[in-house]
């Protein structure tokens, strides 16, 4: 696996390559016409902006804070995880 910053030089086109053999898909939300897409590596988070009526990747942001994760805590169910 690749450190954050190795992953941050990389080209777009490779980065997203990366994100679909090695990423950990977490969750996704909406935002207008915006689905941001949330994937793990192994120490650190990647965020995907796609724009569906394009079918395009606009954006991919990768990250350790866990205040970035913030926005996507309330699509994530730990229901199963209760005894």
């Amino acid at each position: 696996m690749i450190t954050i910053d190795d992953f941050q030089i990389l080209p777009f086109n490779k980065q997203c390559d990366f994100i679909t053999v090695f990423a950990d898909y977490l969750a996704y939300r909406v935002e207008d016409d915006k689905k941001y897409y949330l994937y793990a590596m192994e120490n650190y988070f990647v965020e995907v902006a796609y724009l569906p009526v394009e079918g395009t990747v606009l954006s991919i942001n990768a990250f350790h804070s866990a205040n970035d994760l913030e926005e996507y805590l309330q699509f994530i169910d730990i229901s199963d995880l209760a005894g």
